[in-house]
């Protein structure tokens, strides 16, 4: 049976609880009383920011209250909710786990289906997805910490934005002719197109979003008005209802009363609605992009940023570091299962693949120490981990990737290779907070790389990275750009973004703008390393051997000189 981990801020009859466990334990609720499957649920209590909004839940009104229980806090690794499969798999994270729970309760008697089309419902990490960032961190952030005043609060109207947008639906045409839309079409009004307008969050059928928002909405009613409210959104009035007209989740509202310090709703409220821009949540949206907005490659950008990179350059010495290794590789007492074939890579990818996995080995095994915890990052199919797995068995193998389909090939293979070293992390790699040694990363993609930087620097620990995908940099809620303070000082964040775009430009040595995307790779990575170096790391930037076994080939090595840095993750931008 798996096992849930919440937290709680209060115990007792009535517990406290943060709005992260309330929708949790309302998808369980939801879950268990469509198909009665079974999860351990343990309550931790943590000391948490004191401005943090708690809200109460009566977990006697819960229908598997018999399976709860409390414990103190142990040594996690992961940011809480998480769920717990066995000894060596972990999901964490709150869309991961709700999807996880969903999939675990439903069963050939009963399926429920929550997750929408191909079950992609919220599956794409908040890092690269508007929507689930705007579900699994706004929202969350809004209700445990917001302040009442008259103007509503912004995330709350977006949604009310979302609701009167154009409904997107995968193969539309298809769609319309279906038994489905047959079913909606009579109940709700269309738009010019003929496609009905927005029943719920994503379509004409509920979702796990619609769960996150539903009582996320519900409990900003404990605080407002809820006539004059929802005379400002009346869609989202509309909505609110909908959901609240099916059995299950008008049950479910008994085991969340007023909150502890929900203020009594008065009448006639002035709300006043906050200038919002009218843009859609989903990325893909062609409304999210202004080409006014875009940051293209002209060649006149990159040679301004160049320019300014160049100047830096002569006030300061870059790029001069060379990481010297001794050890020999010897593949051929290397089971097949721990190779690029045993992967299931293609052939014509697998010579260069090896060649990429010796050069990221090479370090780590010198580096190494017996008994240590390596962390491979965004891990994929678990070509790197794996390999350092069965080549370091006295250490212990964290594979962390986000992609679930990704992690259960990689269980696959380190069941064949009987490997008893390995543990599997289904997260975002900012969720995992555990205790490691070594951090690495082959080929994370833009963001995820300077992520494995800071989650390293901030644990104080070695890390061994080789970046890709320079284009795909941007600022998100946990990194900002430029990242040392030598470049923030001198170059802005357009101009910098160009010469990310420009680094991806390394094609065949023949062509013109090869050279010039190395340079700009350089110059990306060379700010990495001015950043790690300002928490007191010697850090290498050197390349992988032989440099054509992958276009993108710089490799960051970062060795801690102190023993202790003292700097919380949430002090590192």
């Amino acid at each position: 049976m798996a096992t849930v981990y919440l937290e709680i801020l209060e115990q007792g009859s009535v517990c406290i609880a943060p709005i992260e466990t309330v929708i949790t334990l309302f998808t369980m609720n939801y879950c268990h009383l469509k198909s009665k499957t079974k999860f351990r649920t343990k309550f931790i209590r943590k000391n948490r920011d004191s401005k943090i909004n708690g809200y109460e839940i009566d977990i006697y009104e819960l229908d598997f209250y018999r399976d709860v229980e409390y414990c103190d806090l142990q040594d996690n690794n992961c940011e809480l909710p998480y769920l717990s499969i066995d000894n060596s798999s972990y999901i964490a994270g709150l869309c991961a786990c709700l999807r996880q729970i969903i999939k675990l309760s439903s069963h050939p008697g009963c399926q429920i289906d929550l997750l929408g089309f191909k079950n992609s419902c919220l599956m794409a990490c908040s890092e690269t997805s508007i929507w689930t960032r705007y579900c699994e961190v706004d929202l969350i952030n809004l209700l445990n910490t917001f302040n009442i005043n008259d103007e509503l609060p912004i995330d709350l109207v977006r949604f009310e934005v979302h609701l009167s947008e154009p409904l997107r639906l995968h193969n539309i045409h298809k769609y319309s002719n279906s038994k489905r839309y047959q079913a909606v079409s009579n109940i709700h009004s269309k738009n010019h197109n003929g496609i009905p307008d927005h029943l719920y969050a994503e379509g004409c059928t509920m979702s796990l979003a619609d769960i996150i928002i539903f009582v996320c909405i519900h409990c900003l009613l404990d605080y407002y008005s809820k006539t004059d409210l929802f005379a400002l959104l009346p869609l989202t009035a509309e909505w609110y209802e909908r959901m609240k007209s099916n059995e299950i989740i008008a049950w479910n509202l008994e085991f969340i009363p007023l909150s502890r310090e929900a203020l009594s709703p008065q009448s006639n409220c002035n709300y006043s609605l906050p200038k919002i821009t009218v843009e859609s949540l989903y990325k893909r949206d062609v409304k999210r992009y202004k080409s006014r907005n875009q940051i293209y490659t002209r060649q006149e950008d990159i040679e301004n940023s160049l320019e300014i990179i160049r100047n830096i350059n002569e006030k300061f010495e870059l790029f001069n570091e060379i990481w010297e290794d001794d050890k020999n590789f010897d593949w051929s007492i290397i089971p097949y299962d721990a190779t690029p074939e045993g992967g299931a890579l293609p052939s014509i990818r697998s010579e260069r693949k090896y060649q990429q996995l010796e050069s990221m080995c090479k370090p780590i095994l010198k580096l190494a120490k017996h008994g240590d915890t390596i962390v491979d990052f965004c891990s994929g199919s678990g070509h790197l981990g794996i390999l350092i797995a069965f080549l370091l068995p006295e250490c212990t193998i964290i594979l962390l990737e986000n992609k679930e389909e990704s992690l259960n090939r990689s269980k696959l293979r380190v069941e064949k290779l009987n490997l008893n070293n390995v543990k599997f992390y289904q997260c975002n790699l900012n969720y995992f907070t555990g205790k490691f040694d070594i951090g690495t990363s082959l080929h994370a993609c833009g963001v995820a790389t300077d992520l494995v930087i800071r989650q390293c620097i901030s644990k104080n620990v070695v890390f061994v990275c080789c970046p890709c995908c320079y284009g795909k940099i941007q600022d998100c809620h946990h990194i900002t750009y430029p990242r040392s303070n030598i470049y923030k000082d001198e170059i802005n964040i357009r101009d910098y973004l160009v010469l990310g775009h420009a680094a991806d430009q390394t094609h065949d040595a023949l062509n013109t703008k090869t050279k010039q995307g190395y340079e700009c790779m350089n110059i990306i990575d060379n700010d990495r390393k001015l950043y790690a170096e300002q928490f007191g790391y010697k850090v290498h930037l050197t390349k992988l051997t032989p440099e054509s076994c992958t276009p993108k080939n710089n490799l960051l090595i970062g060795i801690p000189t102190k023993k202790e840095n003292n700097i919380s993750i949430t002090d590192i931008n």
